[in-house]
């Protein structure tokens, strides 16, 4: 069988176990070959370390992606995460070009009912654009609300949110999944396949907070995909890859904000994939 390819478009943080540090070595690790397109660079994440600072890097895409081209890379999916203004507006105008079977699209914008410092409604509309490229989605409530233009509400039934995942793919007519969804002291995955099909999946939610928990979650899925797992079972797959990395976290006493801590994620993963 042939090595599956995919792209992999979003931040290199130096400091952070998170986005691109999460998704590169998972990916590869995993029998994939990673076209790796970083759309910034950032000194950490940003998430409770101090001041990072930040490099735009998506005045270079174009021509990275024209050499793509004249290398006639046809990558068999691709993973957008946290991308930045300019950088999705970079592959709003590139996505049409590609012919990958999977475009997984996990629209890094919100959380808590609202936009992350730096974003705005312009930066809403085009994630919406991108989102109709997608053939796999992966917001939280609150991004998938903004992918409706629909009120920032929490929801805490998961009816409701099982409603919210059905308008997603009536909207975008792809596959949804609604993820870090509370319930009781579980945490859970929503959503709906390609077909209309609906799934929930939960497992107990570990203490704390965890930085690169939906990175490793999206990158784990797409992997899992591209290895010719059904939705549900690179969902489960992809939620197992979350919990073992926390776990590992809290045996290791390493402080979470530097993101998760990888040890034995990939060995066990790599049993589960064919």
């Amino acid at each position: 069988m042939n090595t599956k390819s995919l792209i992999i478009s979003q931040d290199l943080c130096g400091v952070g176990q998170v986005s691109m540090g999460v998704a590169l070595p998972l990916a590869a690790g995993l029998g994939l070959t990673p076209y790796v397109l970083p759309t910034a660079l950032l000194s950490s994440h940003t998430g409770g370390l101090g001041a990072n600072t930040y490099l735009d890097l998506s005045s270079e895409m174009p021509g990275i992606l024209t050499h793509w081209q004249q290398l006639q890379l046809q990558p068999d999916g691709i993973y957008l995460g946290y991308l930045g203004q300019n950088a999705a507006l970079q592959w709003q105008r590139w996505l049409p070009k590609f012919s990958a079977p999977l475009v997984l699209i996990d629209p890094v914008m919100a959380d808590d009912g609202k936009l992350y410092k730096g974003f705005d409604a312009a930066y809403v509309e085009v994630l919406q654009q991108l989102a109709y490229r997608a053939t796999v989605l992966t917001p939280n409530v609150t991004e998938a609300q903004l992918l409706l233009d629909e009120p920032l509400v929490a929801l805490t039934e998961p009816s409701a949110v099982m409603a919210l995942a059905k308008r997603l793919h009536a909207q975008f007519h792809n596959a949804v999944l609604i993820t870090g969804v509370p319930f009781h002291k579980q945490i859970a995955v929503v959503g709906v396949d390609a077909s209309g099909a609906t799934l929930a999946l939960a497992q107990p939610k570990e203490p704390g907070h965890y930085f690169g928990t939906g990175d490793l979650f999206a990158a784990a899925l797409a992997t899992g995909l591209l290895k010719g797992q059904r939705l549900r079972q690179a969902a489960a797959t992809a939620m197992v890859a979350a919990r073992l990395a926390i776990k590992a976290t809290l045996t290791a006493d390493a402080d979470p904000k530097y993101g998760l801590n990888l040890a034995g994620v990939i060995p066990a993963l790599g049993k589960q994939l064919p």
